[in-house]
């Protein structure tokens, strides 16, 4: 199990008062819920968690997060550190505002620092400039909070959703921009793309972050190419063992990016030491050439660079029918890359929608947000049903039945979650007041789910408790709710003599 932090002892501070940090291991899970904001004022959006070790939450927001007249008039960049527990400002954005913040990234096999990328409107870069106030790209590294400018474009050109890899050697963005080198020419591990974007349609690009010391734009690899209108966006980046976390990107795409592709908006994977884009191809899939039908598939999600050459898991939702089983709500997917393979994992009906997951390292677990009473069968204490009211809840699967909902509410919505890589904390953001009197006015605020040992403190009520915005069993604020849900239908509707009706 991967540690959370250096020491179950050590103390850190929350809300004023001391804890003690999480456990290094989860012998018997006892969940732990704790409030990061405490906003009367303003918004927040994009939690996003560290990958390996968690030890950061990075967060948009124009709420008063630093306390009583705090709030600023547009967006700004924010960070919680577990090790401290302290809320720290990122990003300081005179002119303009900064958004779109990725999760910090980790120091496994790279001399390269951690930093966060994000979006930005500002002049936040001397050596550059963004005099113009254009959408770029920048990072942030943490030693020194230095901050270093990605693109540089003019409008009308739109820069959007950066997403590092687990080391930060690259990072792969939309732009409707012709970016620099923008054919792969000058990518050494890349295959000559030969595309540019003088069209300004959104496209998918790829940057290598060239310098281990302080990470710097070295060269641009444009991976789609479309027609002027045409849109290519939300990558995901990742790879099956650390040495090659720049390899797979996943995107969602309006334009056929490969001979024979299906109409609609589709996900492709592109592999760079192949140069190739890929539609998901899988044996499990009942459609000529085991391809995914023709639909509107979204919000691709990756699991990060697995030791175990599992990987990388890209996890969606679709309300089409790819298995070919009449499912045809929004439903989450989840596509292994190396040795293909698709499953799906929910299969909901009426009103029901699950949508926006994440998904672990190895693709053990998923979380998303949904509408649905997705326990069926209690596990323990817990006696479904929990979700009647279709509130919008978070919810964690392990495997295809087993199901864990980590918010029980009313009348509020919890949803943008993410994971990290063993699964096992989650944040997200919510309206509800998860824990009693800390939100009685139902702003958006950011929340941990943490799962702790037994025996640690956090389990107990005099570390964890609710005025300091921390909830357990052992306080009464929080309760453990898990089960099992439906099991998927895996009828091939196709190949029965009486089709989806029998």
């Amino acid at each position: 199990m991967r540690k959370i932090s250096a020491a179950v002892t050590a103390a850190v501070v929350f809300g004023g008062a001391l804890i003690p940090e999480l456990s290094e291991a989860v012998r018997f899970p006892i969940p732990v819920l704790f409030q990061i904001t405490r906003n009367t004022v303003g918004n927040v959006e994009d939690p996003r968690i560290r990958s390996e070790v968690p030890e950061r939450i990075v967060f948009t927001s124009t709420g008063n997060v630093m306390g009583p007249g705090t709030q600023t008039a547009n967006r700004e960049i924010y960070q919680w550190d577990y090790d401290t527990g302290v809320l720290e400002r990122l990003t300081t954005t005179i002119g303009g505002e900064s958004f779109a913040g990725s999760r910090p990234t980790d120091i496994t096999q790279t001399s390269r620092p951690e930093y966060v990328a994000f979006v930005s409107t500002g002049n936040l870069d001397p050596s550059i400039g963004n005099a113009d106030g254009n959408a770029e790209i920048f990072i942030r590294v943490r030693s020194g909070g230095a901050i270093r400018q990605v693109t540089d474009t003019v409008a009308p050109v739109e820069n959007r959703d950066p997403y590092p890899s687990d080391s930060g050697r690259c990072i792969v963005f939309s732009s409707t921009g012709n970016i620099n080198d923008n054919d792969g020419s000058q990518d050494p591990q890349n295959p000559t793309q030969n595309y540019a974007n003088a069209d300004g349609s959104e496209e998918v690009f790829l940057v290598q972050m060239d310098n281990n010391i302080f990470p710097e734009a070295g060269s641009y690899t444009q991976l789609t190419s479309g027609p002027v209108g045409t849109v290519s966006s939300r990558p995901v980046i990742g790879g099956f063992y650390y040495p090659r976390q720049c390899n797979t990107t996943a995107y969602m795409s309006d334009h056929v990016q490969v001979p024979g592709g299906n109409p609609g908006l589709q996900l492709y994977r592109y592999t760079r030491s192949l140069g190739a884009n890929e539609l998901f191809t899988a044996q499990e899939i009942p459609f000529p050439g085991m391809l995914p039908p023709a639909g509107i598939y979204l919000q691709p999600g990756m699991s990060s660079a697995s030791n175990f050459a599992r990987g990388p898991f890209v996890v969606f939702h679709t309300d089409t029918d790819v298995w070919n089983n009449a499912s045809t709500n929004l439903n989450i997917f989840r596509y292994r890359s190396f040795h293909p393979r698709m499953t799906q994992y929910t299969d909901l009906e009426g009103t029901d929608v699950a949508q926006n997951a994440v998904v672990s390292d190895g693709g053990r677990w998923i979380a998303f947000e949904s509408n649905a009473n997705l326990i069926r069968v209690g596990i323990g204490d817990s006696v479904p049903p929990f979700n009647e009211d279709k509130n919008w809840e978070i919810f964690r699967m392990q495997k295809l039945r087993r199901v864990q909902q980590l918010t029980e509410t009313q009348g509020c919505t919890s949803d943008q979650a993410s994971m990290n890589d063993d699964g096992l904390n989650v944040t997200f953001r919510s309206t509800c007041d998860l824990i009693p009197g800390l939100n009685p006015n139902g702003f958006r605020q950011v929340y941990l789910y943490a799962q702790v040992k037994e025996d640690d403190p956090l389990a107990g009520t005099i570390a964890c408790q609710v005025s300091q915005g921390c909830c357990n069993e052992a306080n009464g604020c929080y309760r453990k709710v898990e089960g099992k849900t439906t099991k998927v239908s895996r009828k091939n509707c196709l190949a029965h003599p009486n089709g989806c009706d029998s």
